[in-house]
């Protein structure tokens, strides 16, 4: 019998081979519940959770890196090019 993951569309098979890898991390935990495969899920669910709110707190911390070179770059040469500052931001975080 084929396995199930083979059907998955390879635009997404790696994402779902990292979220099973990742949950699995947590099998001790997820096993000792009344319903392990709904356990197994919530794990997941959390572990994506994590992976956005990580991904917020980035987004803001570039926002605000953005916003704060922002004044500095009208003070500055005019000629100054854009990629450059944004270089500079991202070296600071």
């Amino acid at each position: 019998m084929e396995n199930w993951r083979d059907q998955i569309n390879p635009v997404i098979k790696s994402h779902l081979e990292t979220q099973i890898k990742e949950t699995t991390a947590h099998k001790d935990a997820y096993l000792r519940a009344k319903e392990p495969t709904k356990a197994q899920l919530w794990v997941a669910i959390a572990n994506l959770s994590k992976q956005i709110f990580d991904m917020h707190l980035r987004v803001k911390l570039l926002e605000k890196a953005l916003a704060d070179i922002g004044p500095q770059k009208k003070q500055k040469d005019k000629g100054e090019d854009g990629a450059k500052a944004l270089k500079e931001v991202l070296k600071k975080l």
